[in-house]
């Protein structure tokens, strides 16, 4: 229970978004766009078909918005807030975070007349600002991809992501320290961690993650088959998932 006066972080969500657009433009019609909202082919069709008849309106949505749909209509969009770098150990936050955002401004006058995205931010000197606004595909690449040879991320180094989980929280903690504890010593591997995942708690079994990091040049798979062999054993309901060369990080 939250003691009163308290502040406890909460997502706008779609929902709320909306709320505040019918607010704010009492006389435009709004629209919500999410995956949780559209459950099947047929409505997502009626949707986007309804956005293509009714150009002045406001459709608020999640990254659903951004892939791929023609929305004629729209003249201008808005990104929301992302984080960047390797945030939660994603090296490719960054990359992610350009391609999203350049598609949903990329929604936004395709056919006809002048479309304008708004980018809200709080790193504006970003190289992933600068590289949307000035629409340079190549200077972000050429940024991005010196950071990760600087830092030996992904394709100059190798990572490996082992989440551990359980029921309780203690129990998926005190194994991921056990293990942790165990991994062995080679100078050209880093083994971060554990920390709770970036997705704590997933259907009811707390989850905590080791990242591991290495050189290009190792073999990562031999590392961790030795590690795992000589560390605890999972049992009752404890989980190891262990994914080399993860394409996820959360």
């Amino acid at each position: 229970m939250r003691a009163e006066q308290s502040l406890v972080a909460v997502g706008p969500g779609v929902e709320r978004l909306q709320e505040e657009a019918a607010h704010l433009f009492p006389d435009a019609r709004t629209m919500v766009l999410s995956s949780d909202l559209i459950t099947s082919i047929e409505t997502m069709r009626s949707e986007l078909n309804e956005i293509a008849a009714v150009p002045r309106r406001y459709h608020i949505g999640t990254q659903l918005v951004a892939k791929g749909h023609k929305l004629s209509a729209a003249q201008s969009g808005r990104g929301g807030r992302c984080g960047f770098g390797a945030r939660h150990g994603d090296p490719r936050a960054a990359e992610r975070t350009f391609q999203l955002l350049n598609q949903v401004i990329g929604r936004a006058g395709r056919d006809q007349g002048r479309g304008v995205g708004y980018l809200q931010t709080h790193q504006p000197e970003h190289p992933v600002m600068k590289a949307l606004v000035a629409c340079d595909r190549e200077a972000f690449y050429a940024s991005e991809i010196e950071a990760r040879e600087r830092t030996g991320y992904p394709p100059f180094g190798r990572l490996a992501s082992l989440i551990i989980s359980a029921g309780d929280r203690p129990t998926a903690e005190g194994f991921a320290r056990k293990l942790a504890a165990v991994a062995p010593t080679d100078a050209r591997i880093q083994v971060l961690g554990p920390a709770e995942a970036p997705l704590a708690v997933i259907k009811g079994r707390y989850r905590f993650r080791i990242l591991v990091k290495s050189l290009r040049n190792v073999d990562l798979s031999d590392y961790l088959r030795e590690w795992l062999a000589a560390g605890p054993k999972t049992k009752g309901n404890l989980k190891l998932e262990v994914d080399v060369d993860p394409q996820s990080f959360l």
